[in-house]
């Protein structure tokens, strides 16, 4: 049985990119038993990262120098890969040549080990192959991290100002300058890493000098957000340090009501109580609402008879309204599995009961249990069991849909 949702925006597991002197090599495949385990976590096929990574190496312009150059791999190792594309006639962009279809895939050419599968999921992130949260971790480079929006707004910055802002406002040595403007248009993270010049310096110049976030984009606390926006919704309960930067000002509509045939008067508002099947709703601002992806790739083994997926809510405003629940399982009994999902504030709620309900939907309304007046930001939890220990699977991903309020 198969329970399959739409790919959202994911709040994924994370390796750190270390590009300051290129991504480690894969020279050692003799450790691969110990680590793999942690690494197929990260890099679960089906995942955005394990998407980015399949994309890149099943890309038409692949080659052995951008493997052993760029990624870079141990030439071993990037000779394997290629060797497996070129298919068994050994020439490339010929009838026979095989793609790569799964991590698992990559994972059994000779020579790839986990440091081989940790720099392809490092090149595929800073080259932006990878789709990611806007605090998700991009990459370290000279030695200065990058989540998504804080790289966005150093490689806008590069592309942008002026030679004379960059080296008088923004401090970069003329050398680097130089290489920035030459390059422009620079379109991600490894191209601008890796210019001539461009080091530890640049890198945390640029990222130092562009800390105004914008509408949408994390935030840790006051000032950090532009002019005429607020940082809304971090989680007390220390899961992230970070909310979202929202405008906080009046929208007309706001309060009104809405339902299904009578939408709100403006798009930057939402309805909120639909999702939790009210005829009526009201009309709140768009950033009260939002989905959040835990790729899990969990095993739900009979032997264990209970697992728990944790996933971090943030930048809502302070209390639950609407919540649903959406699954990707893959279980040979799911009829058996008792689901249950956690708030932030510990408070539970049933949400399906194999046993006596069946087997589980893809998408479950959340009406009973989770209180709403309690926390929506911070760490929710879902907890899969198996009691009577029939059957096994996979949670791949679950995914939580919230509106929320003010309390």
């Amino acid at each position: 049985m198969k329970l399959k949702l739409p790919l959202f925006l994911s709040l994924s597991t994370v390796l750190p990119a270390l590009f300051s002197c290129g991504a480690p090599t894969s020279t050692d495949v003799e450790h691969e038993a110990v680590v793999l385990g942690t690494q197929a976590q990260a890099l679960a096929t089906g995942t955005p990262a394990a998407e980015g990574v399949l994309s890149f190496l099943n890309d038409y312009s692949i080659s052995f120098t951008v493997l052993d150059l760029e990624v870079p791999l141990n030439a071993l190792t990037a000779q394997a890969l290629m060797d497996f594309r070129e298919g068994p006639d050994g020439v490339f962009h010929t009838g026979d040549d095989r793609r790569f279809v799964s991590i698992e895939q990559v994972d059994a050419v000779p020579q790839v080990g986990p440091a081989a599968l940790a720099a392809l999921e490092a090149y595929a992130k800073g080259t932006g192959r990878v789709e990611l949260p806007v605090d998700g971790h991009v990459g370290t480079f000279h030695g200065v991290a990058f989540n998504l929006a804080e790289a966005r707004r150093a490689i806008h910055a590069a592309n942008t100002q002026s030679a004379s802002n960059l080296q008088t406002v923004f401090g970069i040595p003329a050398a680097a300058v130089q290489s920035l403007v030459a390059a422009r248009p620079i379109s991600h993270m490894v191209q601008l890493s890796r210019l001539a010049n461009v080091n530890a310096v640049t890198m945390g110049q640029l990222k130092a000098h562009t800390q105004q976030a914008a509408e949408g984009d994390p935030c840790t606390g006051p000032g950090i957000c532009q002019p005429g926006l607020v940082c809304e919704g971090r989680p007390g309960d220390g899961s992230s340090p970070y909310g979202r930067c929202v405008d906080a000002s009046y929208v007309a509509g706001n309060g009104d009501m809405c339902s299904r045939f009578v939408a709100c008067p403006s798009e930057q508002l939402i309805c909120i109580g639909l999702a939790s099947g009210w005829v009526e709703g009201y009309c709140a601002p768009a950033w009260m609402g939002a989905s959040f992806i835990e790729y899990s790739d969990l095993k739900l083994q009979s032997t264990n008879p209970l697992v728990t997926a944790p996933l971090v809510v943030v930048g809502l405003a302070t209390v639950p309204m609407d919540i649903n629940v959406e699954l990707d399982i893959v279980h040979t009994a799911p009829h058996r599995l008792v689901l249950t999902l956690e708030d932030p504030g510990g408070e539970t709620a049933l949400l399906w009961d194999g046993p006596n309900e069946g087997t589980p939907p893809s998408r479950i309304v959340v009406t009973r249990g989770i209180p709403r007046d309690g926390s929506i930001n911070g760490r929710w939890k879902l907890h899969v069991a198996n009691p009577s220990g029939v059957g096994s699977g996979t949670l791949r991903s679950w995914t939580l849909k919230l509106t929320s309020r003010y309390d």
